[in-house]
């Protein structure tokens, strides 16, 4: 069940972004591209959890943050160990709010711990070496005649909100999969920078009166001018405003979804 709803999550999204970017011209193609998969995360999010009294103080959300930021552990053996869970456990048998307060806080960072950065940044640099390479050959290939905006600002939020997800649901970490999901949106403008660069430089040569980003006739004098245009920070920070959103929801919803049934 899980599976069949993550895969329609993605799907959903995947399709309504597939759409836009036929019909780039058409408002409706972004806010279906916008409201499908937030109306479906948002229903995730908002799905009741059961939740005991100990959540009901400071103490008992305050470790319950903690908890969920963190996830589950695995030993040498590969067996899951839920510190989380042990905790609470823990800060249910004390009862005066003093001492659940101080329980809490050492407990919580104890649990925060160190990041998981190095695992972090070997997933994020390979979505962004991945989708980089995509990009540069689409444009190469002449699929990208109506420049490569719409692939660049459009299909990274169904990869950023896959890998968040996807990093954040095993270990039921929301902590990991918004580490992931935000150096792989970092990342990934990078490599959208540096292919809008290397294409901007390339298409000045074949054809010097096209935009690299849309398509439209433009006046450039210079192959600097070109590669300046296309990699100008207002570009990249729309990029990166539009894609923000993706990595978030995705962590977000991760640890939040129920477990598969195994056998």
């Amino acid at each position: 069940m899980t599976g069949r709803r993550t895969g329609g999550i993605v799907g959903a999204l995947a399709v309504a972004l597939g759409l836009s970017m036929l019909a780039p011209g058409l408002a409706v193609g972004v806010v279906v591209a916008l409201a499908a998969p937030v109306a479906v995360v948002g229903w995730i999010l908002t799905r009741r959890r059961p939740t005991g009294p100990e959540d009901r103080d400071v103490a008992g959300r305050l470790l319950a943050a903690a908890a969920t930021l963190t996830g589950e552990h695995r030993t040498s053996d590969g067996d899951r160990v839920d510190w989380g869970a042990a905790l609470r456990a823990e800060l249910a048998t004390i009862t005066a709010p003093r001492e659940r307060r101080r329980f809490a806080v050492g407990a919580a960072v104890a649990l925060l711990g160190r990041p998981q950065s190095r695992r972090s940044f070997v997933v994020a640099a390979a979505v962004a070496v991945a989708f980089g390479a995509g990009v540069l050959a689409v444009s190469r290939a002449g699929l990208g005649d109506d420049g490569l905006g719409s692939v660049t600002i459009l299909l990274p939020p169904v990869l950023l909100f896959t890998i968040a997800y996807r990093c954040a649901r095993p270990p039921r970490s929301l902590r990991f999969g918004l580490e992931t999901g935000i150096v792989a949106a970092l990342t990934t403008l990078v490599a959208v920078a540096v292919v809008y660069g290397v294409e901007a430089a390339h298409w000045y040569q074949v054809v010097p009166d096209v935009s690299v980003l849309d398509g439209e006739p433009v006046d450039f004098d210079s192959t600097r001018a070109a590669v300046l245009d296309a990699v100008h920070p207002v570009i990249l920070l729309v990029h990166l405003v539009f894609w923000s959103p993706w990595p978030v929801l995705g962590a977000l919803a991760g640890p939040r979804a129920p477990r598969t049934a195994t056998g």
